[in-house]
């Protein structure tokens, strides 16, 4: 049984305070916002990125579910994707290019494979990279911090000025909800997600892949060795089958193609019965704290990534970081859908408005 644990013993609100400063001599603010129960979301106006959210485990203590650095100089120049919004497209654009009502646009590559570039996250100069305009706001049951961006026309190739509101609400049920707006001059493409790592153990971390992981897809992507789709295959029989709940490496030996290529867990599934309202896409489970989250979007696609990439050298805010210590529950649209007409749009035009919900509800599991 799924619990949500309130005490009415904390003032809630937001409060705000220096963090620190960028090599570019930009200052950095911490919102915290702190919810009637106790728990507490930290949010960075730098790559408007998940700092922490501390929720409590099934005895009521507190822990922080999200694995990051301490030090902003780590964020900026360690691993610039630990935590925050990615963008303008999130995730990778095959050959750095695409064509909208036959223009072709070369947007920025910061990969390359087999001699062939690729954009991921936005390129060298994503949203991440950028401080945002970031302020308090409140409403009913409710709290938060919307921040705002306004991305000009030719940055990192894309076209268009396209302006980009982000709000981050912690409910008085200790849900995260992150709403995404974005508007545009110029016909473009977008594909908004946050980069947060998630953990349910608390600080303390651990490893991440013995906990229990259910997922609402019955189809899983393939990726080409440029890391973008190539095939979308039943998850029956494969290391992807998490439509009943699994420890996320329960396969992960099980021979496999796209495991071969991704060099271990990273996956991206179409959540079954899409039609861009909100449903439930995930539920993330650790038996020993209790803790549990659903991820519920708006989005088409699911991903994941498990850290196999984190090592002692990344110094987070509880200690060292290990290999397999924090993995992405990250909603999107699919990677490279501005080069693959089989997926959903990501094309923006002028008069329209962008939008995505993602929400992470966290409770506890008797």
């Amino acid at each position: 049984m799924l619990l949500h644990l309130v005490a009415c013993c904390t003032r809630p609100g937001v409060a705000q305070e220096e963090f620190g400063t960028l090599s570019t001599g930009e200052k950095v603010t911490m919102f915290t916002v702190t919810a009637p129960s106790g728990a507490v979301l930290k949010l960075l106006d730098y790559g408007a990125r998940i700092y922490g959210i501390e929720v409590p485990d099934r005895n009521g203590k507190l822990g922080d579910v999200i694995q990051g650095f301490c030090s902003l100089d780590d964020f900026e120049h360690k691993d610039r994707f630990i935590g925050p919004v990615i963008g303008r497209y999130g995730n990778r654009i095959d050959g750095s290019s695409f064509v909208i009502d036959g223009i072709r646009y070369d947007v920025e590559p910061n990969e390359e494979f087999d001699g062939c570039p690729v954009q991921c996250h936005g390129g060298p100069m994503g949203f991440d990279r950028f401080v945002w305009e970031g302020e308090a706001v409140t409403e009913e049951g409710r709290r938060g911090v919307r921040f705002h961006r306004l991305s000009p026309d030719g940055e990192q190739g894309y076209p268009g000025n396209m302006d980009c509101y982000i709000t981050y609400w912690l409910t008085d049920d200790n849900t995260v909800r992150i709403e995404y707006s974005a508007t545009t001059d110029k016909p473009t493409v977008v594909n908004l997600s946050n980069h947060a790592y998630f953990n349910l153990k608390g600080g303390a971390g651990g490893y991440v892949m013995d906990h229990l992981l259910q997922v609402e897809a019955d189809t899983c992507v393939q990726n080409n060795t440029h890391f973008c789709p190539d095939l979308l295959l039943p998850v029956e029989g494969t290391p992807f089958d998490f439509r009943e709940p699994h420890r996320v490496d329960y396969r992960l030996d099980m021979p496999n193609r796209h495991l071969e290529i991704m060099h271990g867990m990273s996956a991206c599934w179409a959540v079954r019965g899409y039609d861009g309202t909100l449903r439930k896409a995930a539920r993330l489970y650790d038996r020993s704290s209790g803790r549990v989250v659903e991820t519920w979007t708006t989005e088409p696609a699911l991903l994941t990534f498990t850290g196999r990439t984190l090592n002692e050298s990344y110094k987070g805010k509880y200690g060292p970081i290990e290999k397999y210590g924090a993995m992405l529950l990250e909603t999107i649209h699919y990677p490279d859908s501005p080069n693959q007409p089989r997926f959903p749009t990501t094309i923006l035009r002028p008069g329209e408005t962008y939008s995505s919900v993602t929400e992470y509800r966290f409770g506890v599991e008797r």
